[in-house]
């Protein structure tokens, strides 16, 4: 019988399960995997495309009705909920019930795609930053920056990031689907689109990824971008590459925040991680150089 993979979730999910898809479909070539949002990004993958399909595709439902319908849940896997395992090989646990340990997805991008965003690098900047401050989740106010999953970086901690940057000269591209009222727009190369693969390809043309647990440093790692990911919530070994990029933050006194799996506990974990990302002013100070010294030491020409 025919299988169908259900794969739901946000555009990081979707990337670190490709190599999973791409063992699991090498072995059973029919497969259907039924992808609820961000399919694009998989286009151009010769092993994958042909099988996807968009949770909202016309008459869908004819195609899947008389497969096996599976939906992996890699956040319920043991050896992620126990801090051993990042989200690739949790993937591949659950798709393939194999504990190898799988390679970085790899995106493939047109030439013509990555020359349309290739203006991206006429602002004669020598050095451009791709900086993710918040996630899908984080709610903007006029203010600040609200997240209940605790991986967004504060308004003040953004400012200052921002600051640092462009006091070095550096070209500050902001990862962003949305305007964040309490910036300048001046700060930032004037860029930004909500195609996805237009996104990757303008994240292909920067030099560093600087940001939280989101989209970007998928992305980013798919390009063997170097960068540094600054944690809240969630756990460096489950979401992350610390073998790749610089981890900062990573709090060992943080509680593990059970996502899709104990509502409650969920919500105590939220309280318990409440200051997670909060920095002081000494605090930002060493942030800030820790930041600029793994920018100046991984991108030298």
């Amino acid at each position: 019988m025919i299988t169908t993979l259900m794969i739901d979730g946000g555009l990081g999910r979707v990337i670190t399960a490709i190599p999973a898809l791409e063992k699991y479909v090498t072995d059973n070539p029919d497969t259907i995997i039924l992808i609820t949002q961000w399919v694009p990004i998989l286009w151009g993958n010769k092993i994958l495309q042909n099988n996807v399909l968009d949770a909202g595709s016309k008459g869908l439902f004819e195609k899947i009705k008389n497969t096996k319908i599976l939906k992996p849940e890699p956040y319920y896997n043991s050896d992620y909920i126990s801090g051993k395992i990042n989200l690739i090989d949790a993937w591949n646990q659950e798709i393939n019930n194999s504990r190898e340990s799988l390679s970085v997805p790899k995106l493939y991008l047109s030439k013509a795609e990555l020359y349309g965003m290739s203006y991206i690098r006429n602002n004669y900047y020598q050095k451009i930053i791709a900086f993710q401050p918040f996630g899908s989740t984080a709610v903007l106010t006029n203010e600040d920056i609200q997240d209940s999953t605790k991986r967004s970086i504060n308004a003040e901690t953004t400012q200052h990031l921002i600051k640092i940057l462009r006091e070095e000269g550096y070209g500050i591209w902001l990862m962003t689907d949305r305007p964040v009222p309490f910036l300048d727009g001046n700060n930032f190369i004037n860029a930004g689109s909500n195609n996805v693969r237009e996104v990757a390809s303008l994240l292909y043309h920067c030099d560093y990824f600087l940001g939280v647990d989101s989209s970007g440093q998928h992305i980013a790692r798919c390009f063997n971008k170097p960068g540094t990911v600054i944690m809240g919530g969630t756990n460096s070994i489950n979401v992350s590459y610390p073998d790749h990029f610089n981890i900062l933050n990573d709090r060992p006194d943080k509680v593990y925040m059970p996502y899709r799996l104990a509502e409650f506990d969920w919500w105590l974990s939220e309280l318990a991680n409440d200051s997670v990302l909060d920095f002081t002013e000494k605090d930002l100070k060493i942030l800030g150089k820790n930041i600029l010294k793994h920018i100046n030491m991984s991108t030298k020409k």
